[in-house]
């Protein structure tokens, strides 16, 4: 029985030893598989596909339409415009927010050192420090905020121009001054675009 016991804790490392690995390779397997699975479910099919459909990454009225039926273009080169003007207002509007909350993160951080001063020399209660630092903290959140505002807007302004993505020619222009492009709706593409 003593020597049973002894082999069979001599032998339970090395068994341990082999289901790790097992279980390591059996996990390995197992996650390039999903990884395969999912790169192919990320890709769009236009990758292996000569046409791509082409239209914008927001919501907006096509002003103008760039190219024609047959052109050939070259990657970047712009093919559509929105109407840029609510995509301009926002940008300006959201640059702005960040400008004022910017100075009043600005008089809230000077408000707080001095009533930090104050409570050092003993002339204000610690509840005003405690308001100062609130009012600080929530001008920087609105600050961030007022930040972030302005780089999505920035984006959107960037994605109201339709670029080709690669060269290629223009199959055929679906797209028309005054279509309505609607992100939350099934809007046709504005270009067709043969990469081939």
């Amino acid at each position: 029985m003593i020597k049973a016991k002894a082999l069979f804790q001599n032998q339970a490392p090395d068994l341990a030893n082999k289901t790790k690995i097992n279980l390591k390779n059996r996990i390995s397997a197992i996650m390039k598989k999903f990884m395969f699975i999912l790169i192919l479910s990320v890709l769009p099919a236009t990758s292996w596909a000569a046409e791509q459909a082409l239209s914008f990454a927001v919501s907006g009225v096509v002003s103008a339409v760039k190219v024609k039926s047959g052109a050939a273009v070259k990657a970047g080169q712009v093919l559509a415009i929105l109407d840029l003007v609510p995509f301009q207002a926002n940008k300006r509007a959201a640059d702005s927010a960040v400008k004022s909350n910017k100075v009043i993160l600005d008089l809230a951080t000077r408000r707080l050192d001095q009533v930090r001063e104050l409570f050092e020399a003993l002339s204000t209660s610690a509840e005003q420090v405690e308001l100062a630092e609130t009012a600080q903290a929530q001008a920087r959140i609105d600050y961030e905020n007022a930040r972030a505002t302005a780089t999505v807007t920035g984006w959107q302004l960037s994605r109201a121009t339709l670029k080709a993505p690669t060269a290629g020619t223009i199959t055929s222009t679906p797209g028309y001054v005054g279509q309505v492009i609607n992100l939350k709706a099934s809007t046709p593409p504005v270009m067709v675009l043969n990469t081939h």
